[in-house]
């Protein structure tokens, strides 16, 4: 059984309505690279790689990989991810600071949105 993991991924962030972009900027790949795994059956993919696109998608790389393998696709049981975008880049950016830096700027924008309500 052939596996396409490019299939996979495109069925999973159109399913969230992300852009290629969005799929790029959330797992700091390029562009050009998301849109090559998505069209071609070049699987030539790293496992750090496969693990930031999982994260981008708020999923988990066995779950891409097990996918990927069902020759009939089935929509995942459970709530699909409705997070807007920009709650996603931001969560995305915390992950690169170290935890009390996070932590931080986490306070920080809960004592802003407090004052903007």
């Amino acid at each position: 059984m052939n596996i396409n993991l490019g299939e996979e991924i495109s069925r999973r962030r159109r399913e969230q309505k992300l852009t290629q972009e969005d799929l790029a900027e959330l797992s700091d790949l390029s562009v050009n690279f998301i849109s090559r795994l998505e069209r071609t059956k070049d699987q030539n993919i790293s496992i750090q790689k496969l693990d930031s696109i999982a994260r981008a998608l708020n999923t988990t790389t066995p779950d891409i990989i097990n996918n990927a393998y069902r020759v009939k696709k089935i929509k995942p049981e459970g709530p699909v991810n409705n997070t807007p975008i920009f709650i996603q880049k931001i969560n995305n950016e915390l992950r690169k600071l170290p935890a009390a830096k996070a932590e931080r700027v986490c306070k920080s924008l809960i004592v802003l949105l407090k004052e903007m309500n």
